[in-house]
């Protein structure tokens, strides 16, 4: 993503009370971003409305067909974690 875009990002959630920017430990002092309450409550909204939604899609599916899906979010999780990954990006 742009970094521009990220910082819009950034300011409406900010805007909406759901995340929090604050200087970070020393000697560098980084700026952490952090969610409030108010964004963590959010998050949990989202996660229980994900599993909800993962249940009913995978209610018919029998124990074969839940096996292979597992694997198949598994490979999908690895591809995207190596694709991720820092000598990936170009970040040193």
């Amino acid at each position: 993503m742009e970094a521009a875009y990220v910082a819009r990002i950034i300011r409406t959630f900010s805007a909406a009370g759901l995340t929090e920017m604050c200087t970070g430990p020393a000697p560098l002092r980084p700026r952490v971003l952090s969610p409030t309450a108010r964004g963590q409550a959010a998050l949990a909204a989202l996660d229980a409305a994900t599993d909800r939604d993962l249940a009913r899609l995978t209610a018919d599916l029998n124990d074969r067909e839940a096996a292979e899906f597992s694997d198949v979010l598994a490979r999908a999780a690895h591809l995207l974690g190596a694709a991720m990954a820092p000598e990936r990006r170009g970040v040193p």
